[in-house]
C-alpha cells in the first residue's frame, strides 16, 4: 500500500492540448458573456476579455481575431447550451408536441435572468454594431429553420393542418418568442411567465391544429348556409 508521503509525490497528470484549449476557450467566453452583458459588445474589448479570463491580449486576439468572430463563437455557444438544455425535454417527441416544449423552454430559461447577451448583441446589431448583423441573422435563420422543420414534422405525421406555410409560421414563432423576451428583459416583472406560457402553448394548437381548421370550416359553411 502506498504510503501519504508518496501519494503526495505523485505527479498531476498534465492536461494534452486539446484540453487546454477546450479550457482558455471556455473561459475566454465566460468572460465575454459578463462584459457584454455588462456594458454591451460595442464597448467590450479583445483585452478586456483577456484580463477577466486570465489570458493575454495576443491569445484572445489569435483565437478570435475580430469582433465578427467573437461574437459568432458566442452565439454559437449559446444555441449549443439551448440544444443542449433542450434535448432530453424533446426525447421521443416530435411535430406538435416538439414545437410546444420549445416554445415553453424557451420562454422559460430566457425569463430565467434579467441579462441576456443574446439580445445585447441583437439590439447593438441594429445600431452601434452593425458589423455583427450577419452574425445575429445568421443566428435568426438557424432558429427558423430548426422550428421550420419541426412544422413539417408534424404535417407529415397529420398533427399539424396541411396548409400551413412552414417558412412563415417559423418567422412568427420565433418573432413571438423573440418579442416576449425583449418584455421580459425590459421590466422583468412585466408578465406573468406561467399565464403567459399557458396561452402561447394554446395559441400554438389553436392555430396548427387539423381539428380546430376543420371546425372552423364547419363553422363557416353553416353560417353561410
Amino acid at each position: 500500500m502506498a504510503s501519504s508521503s508518496q501519494l503526495k509525490r505523485s505527479p498531476r497528470r498534465r492536461r494534452t492540448q486539446a484540453q487546454r484549449r477546450e479550457l482558455s476557450d471556455r473561459r475566454m467566453l465566460d468572460a465575454a458573456f459578463k462584459l457584454i452583458e455588462r456594458q454591451g459588445g460595442s464597448r467590450t474589448t479583445l483585452v478586456e476579455i483577456g484580463e477577466l479570463s486570465g489570458y493575454s491580449h495576443g491569445l484572445v486576439s489569435h483565437r478570435f481575431g475580430s469582433k465578427g468572430a467573437l461574437v459568432r463563437a458566442v452565439t454559437e455557444r449559446l444555441q449549443r447550451e439551448f440544444a443542449k438544455l433542450l434535448e432530453p425535454a424533446l426525447a421521443g417527441l416530435h411535430g406538435m408536441e416538439a414545437l410546444i416544449v420549445t416554445a415553453e423552454t424557451y420562454l422559460r430559461m430566457a425569463a430565467a435572468s434579467d441579462r441576456n447577451a443574446m439580445y445585447v448583441l441583437i439590439g447593438e446589431a441594429l445600431g452601434p454594431l452593425r458589423e455583427i448583423r450577419g452574425e445575429m441573422a445568421q443566428a435568426d435563420r438557424k432558429f427558423r429553420m430548426a422550428v421550420q422543420k419541426l412544422i413539417e414534422e408534424g404535417m407529415r405525421a397529420g398533427e399539424i393542418r396541411s396548409d400551413v406555410d412552414p417558412a412563415a409560421y417559423a418567422a412568427l414563432f420565433v418573432g413571438t418568442l423573440r418579442g416576449l423576451v425583449v418584455q421580459h428583459l425590459m421590466k422583468p416583472p412585466a408578465f406573468d411567465v406561467d399565464r403567459v406560457s399557458r396561452e402561447l402553448i394554446l395559441s400554438i394548437e389553436r392555430s396548427l391544429s387539423p381539428a380546430r381548421r376543420a371546425t372552423n370550416e364547419s363553422g363557416s359553411r353553416a353560417h353561410a348556409r
